[in-house]
């Protein structure tokens, strides 16, 4: 399978090279690149075994039904090579990945998998839509190539929302897994990756023929029709090399059915201005990349790496890129505010988590400070700080601005950070409670509704006041040279030695 992919992506190599990657020679550069592809996705390993796959435009029933009955290490490989996919290759949307990779990983490790579909990608004209715009221009032609073929099954498929985007979602997102029987959809794997896209329009044209002209009249829906499809290809007396002698006609008036290669790339073409016209929104709902931590200290709130992908997910877009440093902590500090302020002062901005318990119930809440926690009188911080809860439920409470001449309110509404003797904040509203605030024993806190962060409390309503089970506050560290963002380690302009 790669041999036949590496000689479709690099025609004018000699055969003898494509053929090598089937060999021990290329093993262990292939190995040796998906080694460096892991450490870029994962850079603290112990993400991978959290790691989650990224939409890519599937939805979340389509992806459970094609690993409902893949084992947890099976689950994880997936993801992994569609994690680097999506963030190395930068393939944002292209729903036929997830069945392709599915039936890859049958056969052959992760590097081999991840190189495959690399080259595949490289070659995405020829193999996938790697866009919702190429999604919806395949799908469009596909519905042309049906109005050519029979214009009798393209009023009633039309009618019953079969050769819609989301009607023909058995072949453009499911690659026929849905329709086909195992050994089948094995077959035309390989076929599909000698002869490419073009083969899922023969294939998908095909199967047209399998509902008789004189059944058309009692299919309501689409699930009817791909019910009809599956009676035959389901059946013992389907045999999928016949229907390869229907999709590959050596001659007479049927080789006119199948479009060939230069036809169907013409027509994906024309219709990618159809596709923007019609194609919806494309909301991508597929986590964030974890932010990283520093791996020589004992970290316990954020080791979640669904708590840091969401963390990354809220920061400051300057801030994305960064590791997080535990500088605080009451397993390590004890539960001392005068350790608190030590560790803190020379930090602006920092991320203080807390595990927050209220009678049986308990939560992970915390807040993002933009400036550094310091005793003063006044209010300080800007608009930069936030509010969350990140488990369960994670939600961000961002500060928003009110442009009202209501002076009284806009105090309050920019009391941001308190910083005190007896206790630290941050938000506050007109009875004099805070979104968070936590006492200087650390043994206890609350939070309330506030008007600036529009934040309900964020253990939820009735349980305002809580204890406080671990607390940790983070500084944030470049991922580049490993230095902090502020504080005494962010010297921008070093001018020792220049005066």
């Amino acid at each position: 399978w790669i041999s036949s992919v590496i000689r479709v992506a690099n025609p004018h190599q000699p055969i003898q090279i494509s053929d090598s990657y089937g060999t021990i020679g290329k093993k262990k550069l292939i190995e040796t690149t998906w080694e460096a592809v892991l450490h870029t996705i994962f850079p603290n390993p112990c993400d991978e075994e959290d790691a989650m796959a990224p939409d890519l435009g599937v939805t979340p029933r389509v992806f459970e039904q094609i690993t409902h009955t893949v084992p947890k290490r099976g689950k994880q490989s997936l993801a992994n090579v569609l994690i680097a996919v999506n963030q190395v290759l930068g393939i944002e949307y292209c729903p036929l990945l997830a069945d392709v990779v599915c039936l890859l990983l049958q056969f052959m490790p992760e590097s081999y998998a991840y190189c495959t579909i690399r080259e595949m990608v490289n070659t995405s004209s020829y193999y996938l839509p790697v866009c919702q715009k190429d999604y919806y221009s395949w799908c469009k032609s596909f519905e042309v190539f049906v109005k050519r073929m029979s214009k009798e099954h393209h009023r009633v498929l039309s009618d019953i929302k079969v050769l819609t985007p989301e009607g023909l979602e058995p072949i453009f997102k499911r690659f026929f897994c849905s329709l086909l029987k195992r050994e089948d959809v094995l077959r035309f794997m390989d076929i599909f990756l000698v002869d490419g896209g073009k083969a899922m329009f023969r294939l998908g044209l095909s199967l047209l023929l399998l509902v008789p002209k004189n059944q058309l009249k009692s299919l309501a829906n689409a699930d009817d029709w791909w019910d009809a499809i599956r009676m035959t290809t389901m059946g013992p007396l389907f045999d999928f090399n016949n229907q390869v002698e229907i999709m590959y006609p050596k001659f007479g008036k049927f080789v006119k059915r199948y479009p060939r290669r230069r036809l169907l790339k013409r027509a994906i073409s024309f219709h990618q201005k159809w596709a923007v016209e019609n194609m919806p929104v494309y909301v991508d709902q597929t986590p964030p990349k974890a932010i990283g931590f520093l791996t020589d200290k004992q970290i316990i709130l954020a080791k979640p790496t669904a708590i840091r992908s969401y963390l990354a997910k809220w920061l400051p877009t300057v801030l994305k890129t960064t590791k997080l440093d535990l500088i605080y902590s009451t397993e390590v500090h004890g539960r001392s505010f005068a350790a608190f302020y030590k560790e803190c002062r020379k930090t602006k901005h920092t991320i203080t988590l807390v595990e927050a318990i209220s009678g049986s119930k308990s939560a992970i809440i915390g807040m993002f400070a933009s400036h550094a926690w310091v005793v003063n009188g006044s209010t300080f911080g800007d608009g930069e700080c936030f509010l969350f809860r990140a488990d369960p439920e994670p939600k961000c409470y961002s500060w928003l601005p009110d442009f009202s001449e209501d002076t009284e309110h806009q105090a309050i509404r920019e009391q941001f950070m308190v910083a005190r003797n007896d206790f630290i904040a941050m938000g506050a509203n007109d009875e004099g409670t805070n979104a968070l605030r936590l006492d200087n024993d650390l043994n206890s806190g609350e939070s309330y509704s506030t008007l600036a962060f529009q934040n309900e409390p964020l253990l939820g309503i009735g349980r305002e006041r809580f204890e406080i089970g671990v607390m940790e506050v983070y500084r944030l560290m470049r991922e580049v040279d490993g230095r902090a963002i502020d504080g005494e380690d962010d010297a921008i302009w070093n001018l020792e030695g220049m005066l």
